[in-house]
């Protein structure tokens, strides 16, 4: 796959604070990927260094391929800040203050208002919207001049469970027209619900990186009951194929070892002679093995 960022070893130092270490990433075009971590692992550090408005200490990273240029970075759109614009003027005129920066034609800007579903009110001033609005016509302007990357630093920071989840359908929305979306975000959930991808970061450093399904994948808890569960248990322990047992009631709950599969399992148990009254697979949740990757 094409990689629109690669991250080599970047570092950077706040005095004694290490707030990035040796980081190495790399951002497929076309995937929505999560920067994951607690408030200091970061984040927003990274993103300002690969957006040029914090240098870094060292280590390197390129756009598109190709060394860091101004002209790479009008194919990005960015918010890194809450939404700043002029409370007295509409959203149709702060609209066109980013357009004359960006140097893009106020043609583009009906465009991006019915994407984020602002165009309606176009001509009501800026000091009259929600915080989710205001979000919205943020995401508005990173996209005013049709960017390939879309870079969201903590973007549903302050909004109710409602506006949460009208962003969130958003980005998708808008990752599903082609668009590289980068989110760094605190909230396991959004990363979860939101993308493709993810790299977790604590204090600066790589934790893990790659496809959230395989995060979700890295341990699976396979529970397992039967009508006897004292003839279950001395059959589990005899498998020798299990990591980790625990017991919960009648229930057993298993790590199998890597390659050993529920089926596997079954049939074990039935040459035992043993019929289970209760097999399933309970998938580890995002935060799960979020704080299991912290603790480790």
């Amino acid at each position: 796959m094409e990689n629109v960022l690669t991250i080599s070893n970047l570092d950077k130092r706040y005095g004694k604070i290490h707030a990035v270490n040796n980081l190495s990433i790399a951002v497929e075009k076309g995937s929505v990927y999560g920067i994951l971590g607690p408030n200091g692992s970061g984040k927003t550090t990274t993103l300002g260094i690969v957006l040029g408005v914090v240098n870094s200490g060292g280590g390197s990273f390129s756009w598109f391929n190709e060394p860091n240029s101004k002209q790479n970075r009008k194919r990005i759109g960015a918010i890194l800040e809450q939404p700043l614009f002029y409370p007295y003027l509409s959203a149709l005129n702060n609209l066109k203050i980013v357009a004359d920066i960006k140097q893009v034609s106020y043609d583009d800007i009906e465009r991006v208002l019915k994407i984020v579903d602002l165009w309606e009110r176009k001509d009501s001033k800026f000091k009259t919207f929600s915080y989710g609005m205001k979000q919205r016509l943020a995401i508005a302007s990173a996209l005013l001049g049709n960017p390939e990357v879309l870079i969201f630093d903590e973007p549903t920071n302050g909004l109710d469970p409602r506006g949460i989840a009208e962003i969130r359908e958003l980005i998708i929305d808008i990752a599903r027209q082609g668009i590289t979306i980068i989110l760094a975000s605190h909230l396991l959930d959004e990363v979860q619900k939101t993308c493709s991808h993810v790299v977790v970061l604590h204090k600066g450093e790589k934790l893990f990186e790659g496809k959230v399904e395989d995060v979700l994948n890295l341990s699976n808890t396979v529970e397992v009951a039967s009508n006897n569960a004292q003839i279950l248990e001395i059959a589990l322990n005899e498998f020798g194929k299990i990591n980790e047992m625990k017991r919960n009631g009648e229930q057993f709950l298993l790590s199998l070892s890597e390659g050993i599969t529920t089926t596997d399992l079954n049939t074990y148990l039935i040459d035992k002679g043993i019929i289970v009254s209760h097999l399933s697979v309970r998938k580890k949740s995002l935060e799960e093995q979020f704080l299991e990757l912290l603790s480790e």
